[in-house]
Formats: structure tokens, C-alpha cells, sequence
């Protein structure tokens, strides 16, 4: 998130997202991949009790890049938790992201450059309650621990069944329609550590208690469409670690 935002997702956006992929030509799903927590692979009589992830976004806010009718499609919002969500046998992990504090903006006319308007006609929401506006709720996404050209730390996330991780929901005023898919399938990366040039240290495999998640290669997202216009990025970070009655204790992912 451009420091200014999660390109949705993420939904943490990133982070909000450290869990959940599938094998692609390039990156290779590995049958036999398990979590660790506190030192050891979880079990079967583990997972049936649930080891339950959660999420924060590292920043103020996400923001999901896009374009749409030749302007800017930014999809902003400030917090992100999962829901529904538990650590799975296999390195896999299913759940659903809840970002909230969201808005939609553009860059404003005649204004300076990363200078956004609030297009209030588009705030998304969930639900017709008070409490559901700014809200964005995705749909069942499934998670899987990959490997990519060697490296590990690796999380291939898209959705349970066909490609929309979400549909938003905005108003009929809305310029970029009532309903605002966003489809594909995001990777995330583990990012907890950088080197001297501030690239990321893959860490997926060491026991961390938080691990810091960013957008990773191989990512595929598009507002929209599937169209070179309506590509998407995500910009932005999140904080992933393990809560209820596993809260503190470390964690890792480690391929087969």
C-alpha cells in the first residue's frame, strides 16, 4: 500500500492476508507443506481444536490500485481482520477478509498529482446498516503455502469457488458502476526483515510471533475486468499472528 493505502485486499490487504494459495506453472504448490506453531507441525487434533490467524495493517491505512473510465479506481481503507478463519492441514488456511474504513477515491481534477477526491457516491458497503458502510467483506478465499524460483515465505490467496475475491457494493451514482468486482489471485510474501538494500528478506519458515506480509510475484488482480486497464496492485503491509489461545505464541509455514 502505497503508504497510503491497501490495494485491496489485502484485502490485507497484504497481510491481512499471510495464508492462503494454489499451485501455479511457475510456482509450485508442495503437497506435504505444514504450519508450525511454538516449535512444532500442527496436528490433525490441532486443527479440528483451531489455530486461528489474525491480522492488523501495518500502516494507518491499504489501498488497492486501479484504473476504470480512464481515471484512477483507488479502493482505500483503514483496518483489516479475518474472519472465519483457521490454519488448515497441508500449509493451506481458509477464511474471509474484513476491511473497514474503506472509501473510494480518484485523483481530483485540476489538483495535484496523488492528490485524491472521496467519491462519496461510491462508498462501499456491506449490508444496508448503519454499521455496514466503508465495510468490505470478501468472499471464502483458500490459502496455500508455495514455493517460487527457490524462495520460501510464500502464500498463493484467491477464491474458494470461481475468481472474484469480492463484489463491492457502491450506488446506483456510483461512476464506476453499482457493483465493483475484484478478481484474480494475490500472493503475499513474508517481509519481516529487509537487507541493506531494503529488499525483503523472505521469512516464511522461521517462527516468528508477527510476520509482516507485503504483495509478492506472481500476483494477478484486476477491478473490473481481466483488461490491461483494470489491472490492480496492492500498496501497503500487514501484521499476520496467531490470537485466541494461541496468542504470543510463534509461528511459521514451512513447504515440503
Amino acid at each position: 500500500m502505497r503508504k497510503h493505502g491497501l490495494r485491496i485486499a489485502g484485502l490485507c490487504m497484504a497481510a491481512a492476508l499471510s495464508l492462503m494459495a494454489f499451485a501455479v506453472a511457475s510456482a509450485q504448490a508442495e503437497v506435504g507443506s505444514h504450519w508450525n506453531v511454538n516449535g512444532s507441525s500442527i496436528s490433525k487434533e490441532l486443527v479440528e481444536k483451531g489455530v486461528v490467524p489474525a491480522a492488523t495493517l501495518e500502516g494507518s491505512h491499504g489501498v488497492l490500485l486501479s484504473h476504470a473510465i480512464g481515471i484512477e479506481l483507488n479502493i482505500l481503507c483503514t483496518s483489516v481482520e479475518f474472519e472465519e478463519a483457521r490454519l488448515k492441514l497441508e500449509g493451506s488456511s481458509l477464511g474471509k477478509i474484513k476491511f473497514a474504513g474503506c472509501q473510494i477515491t480518484t485523483q481530483k481534477k485540476e489538483g495535484k498529482p496523488g492528490e485524491q477526491e472521496v467519491l462519496t457516491a461510491c462508498e462501499p458497503h456491506t449490508g444496508t446498516s448503519e454499521e455496514g458502510k466503508g465495510v468490505v467483506l470478501t468472499n471464502l478465499l483458500k490459502d496455500l503455502i508455495i514455493l517460487h524460483e527457490g524462495a520460501e515465505g510464500y502464500d498463493r490467496l484467491e477464491p474458494e469457488e470461481g475468481t472474484r475475491f469480492v463484489v463491492i457494493a457502491t450506488s446506483a451514482a456510483c461512476a464506476f458502476g453499482e457493483n465493483i468486482p475484484v478478481i484474480g489471485k494475490f500472493v503475499f510474501k513474508d517481509c519481516s526483515s529487509k537487507n541493506e538494500k531494503g529488499e525483503c528478506i523472505t521469512e516464511g519458515r522461521v517462527e516468528k510471533e508477527v510476520h509482516l506480509t507485503v504483495e509478492g510475484p506472481l500476483t494477478e488482480l484486476w477491478t473490473i475486468s481481466k483488461t490491461e486497464e483494470h489491472k490492480a496492485t496492492i500498496d501497503g503491509s500487514a501484521n499476520v499472528f496467531l490470537t485466541l489461545e494461541h496468542k504470543g505464541l510463534k509461528w511459521s509455514g514451512t513447504p515440503a
